[in-house]
């Protein structure tokens, strides 16, 4: 059996990045085949509501260069709706093909119901062939918005974008169980992410307003297990309990008022066996290069660096 993710069309890079960290989050270790915007595995996956930037995640039924040499043979009872996604740059009529799945797939035991139905069957519509799938998982990116600096007890203005945190703790395949640091923890936008995602969460921040605060947050989004602690990055002195590292580093007056800060951390970076994503405002820094860019705004692109 093969699964179709679809992923997120704004930086597929990123996306596709940010999907290979999640199989290995998941003990899946095999090299996925992409063709555009879509990815297929062999392994079945799970914990799929963690992914950020794939926007479903498909049972592939099968595939074909013509529409009407897809095999329809499909067993399964109830409502359903055939949905056509055209990946293309072409004009494509997906409301004929819809239609036409949808008349190849009505039997006397099921029928079509496009306002609510029970089965889902997702036409991805390629240059060079139709991919057919059965929905396992829409990812609502929505919900992230309910987490969003302004929704949580305790906020900052510099706060972490949740999509973009939840790809940062993806980016680093860790796994469920495992435990990840962030030094430079503030309102815990990181921890939140990794906390949902069933990883056991450490935070550190200079600032005991920060600390507070952050114990706050993750105990609004239900994570009542976690070590947050006063403590400069410098005194970190038990990284190795860790299994990896995933911060957001200071910058603009934030980094004025932690002078000395990030080449703090690069020293601990440097001494630490796990993996390590960070995230800063210029390209590279001392010997390491950006490995993605973000666009935020015509003032600030934010560059993610996984070591």
């Amino acid at each position: 059996m093969k699964y179709i993710y679809l992923l997120a069309g704004e930086d597929l890079e990123l996306a596709e990045a940010e999907l290979n960290g999640f199989l290995k989050s998941q003990c899946i270790d095999e090299e996925a085949s992409k063709t555009s915007r879509i990815v297929e595995t062999e392994a079945e996956p799970i914990q799929l509501k963690r992914l950020a930037l794939t926007h479903e995640v498909s049972k592939k039924i099968g595939e074909a260069s013509r529409l009407e040499e897809l095999d329809m043979n499909i067993d399964f009872s109830g409502s359903f709706a055939v949905r056509a996604e055209n990946i293309t740059e072409k004009k494509k009529e997906k409301e004929d093909i819809e239609r036409e799945l949808g008349e190849n797939l009505e039997t006397d035991e099921n029928k079509v119901d496009l306002d609510d139905p029970e089965t889902v069957f997702r036409a991805y519509i390629l240059d060079e062939k139709i991919i057919l799938g059965k929905i396992v998982e829409d990812i609502k990116r929505g919900l992230f918005r309910k987490r969003k600096n302004d929704e949580r007890p305790f906020s900052s203005p510099v706060s972490l974008d949740p999509v973009l945190a939840r790809v940062l703790v993806n980016l680093s395949g860790v796994k469920p169980g495992e435990h990840l640091v962030d030094p430079f923890c503030g309102t815990g936008g990181l921890l939140i992410e990794a906390g949902l995602c069933g990883v056991g969460v450490h935070g550190r921040d200079i600032s005991e307003d920060m600390v507070e605060g952050s114990r706050e947050n993750l105990e609004k989004y239900g994570i009542i297990n976690h070590d947050i602690e006063k403590c400069k990055v410098s005194e970190i002195s038990d990284i190795e309990k860790f299994d990896t590292i995933v911060t957001d580093l200071p910058y603009g007056k934030a980094s004025k008022k932690t002078s000395g800060a990030v080449d703090n951390f690069l020293n601990l970076v440097e001494d630490f066996e796990g993996k390590t994503v960070f995230m800063y405002n210029e390209p590279s820094l001392r010997d390491y290069e950006a490995d993605f860019s973000v666009y935020v705004h015509k003032n600030l692109t934010r560059h993610i660096f996984v070591i």
